[in-house]
């Protein structure tokens, strides 16, 4: 399953999530390039040093995923420096929590452009080289919420149902030109994110899990690695489920 001298282009790469993506494909020998917006730098510049210091390539590439000019000049600088991408993990988001019929629109548009925008266009932005090469693996970060309804999170999930699509899309249309793209949908995963619920709140939700915990990073990290190595290459437009058994 190792990734040797693979070139990953990771979004929302310097912290949560995409770190442990990063820290993961590094030891599995892959040359990492982090992807961040300039207020996370610090942290993104702390994650590529950590990489470095697993002796792998890495570099930090400050890009709003939801601007296209932005992502067109990062993913240039990334073939500059390293050649070619080979994987793609769309993995920057963000939430606004929101009922509704209370709708803003401002926080729906927020997270549409992030979400879903952000991922349909680092893929258009990566797929042409990626044809070219006749070889590509990419794995777009979803959610339980897609796949459930959770109160309150209509924002969040709409944007991660849409992505969903965009993967199954993206993979009927690459499959004969050697790109895989595929899909994890993560439950609660223990990340600084969780810090903004309360213990009591906390201790409800791991009720409902079967499975009794929070995922860690590492075990999405984990899939994604899976879905991005080549002994992963039959296994196109799918959605991998990462609950503890919240949504069988």
């Amino acid at each position: 399953m190792k990734i040797i001298d693979r070139v990953a282009l990771i979004t929302g790469g310097g912290q949560g999530i995409g770190k442990a993506i990063a820290l993961t494909f590094a030891l599995e020998g892959a040359k990492i390039a982090v992807n961040d917006i300039s207020i996370n730098e610090v942290k993104a510049l702390e994650t590529v040093e950590e990489l470095r210091k697993l002796g792998v390539e890495a570099e930090l590439f400050l890009a709003d995923v939801s601007q296209e000019d932005a992502v067109n000049n990062m993913v240039v600088k990334v073939i500059e420096r390293f050649g070619r991408v080979d994987i793609l993990v769309n993995n920057a988001g963000i939430n606004r929590d929101g009922l509704l019929h209370k709708g803003n629109l401002a926080k729906w548009e927020a997270v549409m452009a992030v979400n879903l925008k952000g991922p349909f266009i680092c893929t258009k932005a990566v797929l042409p080289s990626m044809r070219e090469q006749g070889y590509g693996r990419i794995v777009n970060l979803s959610s339980l919420t897609a796949r459930i309804g959770i109160f309150g999170t209509g924002y969040y999930a709409t944007s991660k149902a849409g992505l969903i699509g965009l993967t199954k899309v993206t993979a009927v249309e690459n499959v004969t030109k050697g790109i895989t793209c595929n899909a994890l949908a993560p439950g609660y995963i223990n990340t600084d994110m969780m810090n903004k619920y309360p213990e009591d709140q906390l201790k409800v939700l791991i009720s409902k899990i079967p499975v009794g915990r929070f995922a860690e990073p590492k075990e999405v990290a984990d899939a994604a690695l899976f879905l991005a190595a080549d002994s992963s290459s039959y296994i196109t437009g799918a959605v991998l489920d990462i609950n503890g058994g919240l949504y069988i």
